[in-house]
């Protein structure tokens, strides 16, 4: 009888779904979007062996016999002003773009997680203090802060993710404090402190595993807005160095000046920067589709049926 009850007990638990799996299966945009974003991943890593003009240590080799030529067999994207291959640059732009994207995402969620945790967890003067600061820090436009930061340290790469990556990672502390701060009032949260628990102990092992899934959403949803921050200051002339293949730079610079003369020089930047965006956004959708259990029909569910019936109820136990 006893191997039958445990036998009955296995059969009832609910098998374990595979993330990935139920990705492609039930957000096939979001499952699309993360192969786009993986094809420019590995387009960055092994831009030397794809592109057809090798990058040199000054930049790519220059031509002033073939600049501005349209798409042809010899260059299939055509050249630019100083007639480079555009395909080449392209390529070699990309892992700009997914360096800025990777990096300032990833040290902007952990600020984000550092000072929204500790905040939460830690409360009292601490936390009034440090969301003071956030505060003042949030009522600068960003973009001023932006602008400030990079007249100051200069145009390149590194300044780049250090200007991207920490103004946004304190903005977003607000987000994760708040999250935190329904984890911390809880059960078990509260047992742990009763046990001798200290803050670190809590935040490692309570609060941030819970809440993981919201982390990862805005791993997923921030890459594009990197890209198209990056983009964003090239236009106003705050970028990475000259020599440096990027979208941005190019798009704003000889794809901008050149616009009808050779308009292949904004659109194929365009396009890419574009559909990167868009993975980007699609990808974190689905992953906050997948993750949040309000979208799941849990406590608190989004579940427009589930909204409708309860107002009824309501009406009719009114009436």
């Amino acid at each position: 009888m006893g191997e039958n009850n445990t036998l009955k007990e296995n059969k009832k638990k609910p098998k374990k779904k595979n993330f990935w799996v139920e990705l492609f299966k039930t957000k096939p945009i979001a499952g699309v979007s993360l192969v786009i974003l993986v094809i420019f991943i590995l387009i960055a890593i092994f831009a030397d062996v794809l592109a057809p003009t090798k990058m040199t240590v000054g930049g790519l080799p220059t031509s002033v016999l073939e600049k501005m030529q349209p798409p042809s067999m010899e260059h299939l994207l055509g050249t630019d002003t100083l007639g480079r291959d555009l395909l080449s640059y392209m390529i070699y732009g990309a892992r700009t773009s997914v360096v800025l994207g990777i990096s300032c995402t990833l040290i902007g969620t952990v600020i984000s997680v550092i000072i929204g945790v500790s905040s939460a967890v830690i409360g009292g003067t601490f936390d009034l203090v440090v969301q003071r600061i956030v505060d003042a820090f949030n009522s600068i436009p960003g973009m001023l802060i932006t602008m400030i930061l990079m007249a100051a340290l200069g145009n390149g790469m590194i300044q780049m993710i250090i200007v991207l990556s920490i103004p946004g990672g304190i903005g977003g502390s607000r987000m994760i404090r708040g999250v935190a701060m329904s984890v911390k009032d809880a059960g078990y949260c509260k047992m742990s402190t009763m046990l001798s628990g200290g803050p670190l102990w809590r935040m490692i092992h309570h609060v941030v595993p819970n809440i993981m899934p919201l982390i990862l959403m805005n791993l997923a949803g921030n890459i594009g807005g990197i890209i198209m921050a990056e983009s964003t200051l090239n236009f106003l002339g705050y970028g990475v160095s000259l020599n440096t293949p990027s979208w941005g730079a190019l798009l704003s610079g000889s794809g901008r000046s050149n616009m009808y003369s050779a308009p292949w020089l904004a659109i194929i930047p365009g396009i890419a920067i574009g559909l990167i965006v868009f993975a980007s956004a699609m990808f974190g959708d689905g992953v906050r589709d997948l993750l949040d259990p309000r979208l799941k029909g849990g406590v608190g569910s989004y579940d427009k049926d589930k909204i409708k019936k309860q107002i009824a109820n309501k009406i009719h136990a009114d009436a």
